[in-house]
């Protein structure tokens, strides 16, 4: 058995995993009610439907904005530099890693044999956006290292800037830019996420791991938790007149745009109300499962498990495909997830074992091959990096995945 969390100085990053972990359980039972509910019983009229809904779009927010508030607050920890922290070289592995974990999850192997890749292969999701946003505030850090000024300011500025900017990414046309880059600008081509907004949660998140690295102790004040609750329920209340505020103030046309559809802010003023009860209760409970805190540390795998076994990327082979893509009734549904968390929460209970089985099963070469890679990735790779001619090797990176794109396209096509 896991032993229990009880050291008050390790509460801060449990009061993080756990809400990771909350993230994490409620997208395995969203994902799977999103993907198997018949559409006859999604009814706004429905009070659990319309309160499962509300819930579950909570948790890109909260993922998001959680990732820049764990990956300052690391950023800061060490104090050295931007070119001297290794921190930033970790960061920008770790957001290349994400991205392409991204397009890995999303391969048909079959369909790959005969040489066909899907255009859906294309489309952007939560890992490529999370992946970006650890560059992103990386830049964002690098840049308030050279310019100077407050680093907190820095990362509000760009945050709320981020919100303010995405009417110019969601109203126009973007047919005439290339499909992989649109992918990332728009969700007109089947993208889940997109950079803007989303990276925007990022920023601010980073905020609060900027100011905790500050003052660690006021994570287990009352008076932040209960800021933070006061400042999330004024957005939730108060962002749309705001908004419209702010027209009348300077006439810009992306604010009716915002005003009409406010969820950006809506959304910060829940994740900032969700905050502020984790980081208030956790620190007050006496006992804490080490399982719960294991969940929030693993919600890579815990996302790259569920991705395939539920949509059956991989194979073409998932839950999806077997029970019927929004086959099921309410009871059914529900029994479903409920399984589905259960089956995930037991898989992270005994990872270490599974990993270890899976290594086992691999026959030598695979194992020798696997150990190279890593010692490729962390010495050689970052060695390459810095040695590399930056934005011309990144160029020809971005020319050779349009040209794979494009010769995909005219084939598809033929």
């Amino acid at each position: 058995m896991l032993p229990a969390v009880t050291k008050r100085s390790t509460q801060r990053i449990v009061f993080i995993d756990i809400l990771r972990a909350y993230a994490i359980l409620m997208m395995l039972q969203g994902h799977f009610i999103d993907t198997l509910l018949a559409e006859e019983f999604r009814q706004a009229s429905s009070s659990l439907y319309s309160t499962w809904a509300f819930m579950r779009g909570m948790t890109a927010p909260i993922f998001f904005t959680v990732t820049g508030l764990v990956f300052v607050f690391l950023l800061l920890r060490d104090g050295r530099p931007v070119a001297e922290n290794p921190r930033v070289r970790k960061g920008l592995r770790r957001g290349v890693f994400l991205v392409g974990v991204g397009y890995l999850l999303k391969i048909n192997f079959p369909a790959l044999l005969t040489f066909y890749i899907s255009p859906w292969f294309w489309a952007v999701d939560v890992l490529h956006v999370i992946g970006l946003s650890l560059i992103a505030l990386i830049s964002v850090v690098a840049l308030r290292e050279w310019l100077g000024g407050n680093l907190g300011i820095w990362l509000l500025l760009a945050g709320v800037m981020t919100f303010f900017v995405d009417p110019y990414f969601t109203e126009p046309s973007w047919e005439g830019t290339p499909r992989f880059l649109a992918h990332y600008l728009t969700r007109d081509f089947g993208s889940n996420f997109t950079v803007v907004p989303w990276v925007g949660y990022t920023f601010l998140g980073g905020v609060l791991g900027y100011t905790l690295n500050r003052q660690p102790q006021w994570a287990f004040s009352h008076w932040l938790p209960l800021l933070l609750m006061a400042f999330g329920w004024t957005l939730t209340k108060g962002s749309h007149q705001m908004l419209v505020n702010l027209y009348q103030l300077t006439g810009w046309e992306n604010f009716p745009v915002l005003y009409g559809n406010n969820y950006l802010f809506w959304r910060l003023g829940h994740v900032l109300i969700v905050i502020s009860l984790f980081m208030w209760v956790v620190p007050r409970v006496g006992r804490i499962p080490r399982l719960v805190s294991k969940i929030g540390g693993e919600t890579l795998t815990v996302y790259g498990v569920h991705y395939v076994v539920l949509y059956g990327t991989w194979l073409g082979l998932g839950l999806s495909q077997v029970i019927g893509y929004r086959s099921l009734s309410p009871v059914p549904a529900v029994v479903g997830a409920a399984l589905f968390v259960a089956a995930h929460v037991v898989l992270i209970a005994h990872i270490e074992t599974v990993r270890e089985w899976v290594y086992v099963q691999l026959p030598t070469w695979a194992r020798n091959r696997y150990r190279l890679l890593r010692i490729w990735v962390k010495r050689e790779l970052p060695r390459r990096w810095e040695a590399a001619e930056g934005q011309r090797g990144l160029s020809r990176v971005f020319v050779a995945v349009l040209n794979l794109q494009r010769g995909m396209e005219t084939s598809g096509e033929e």
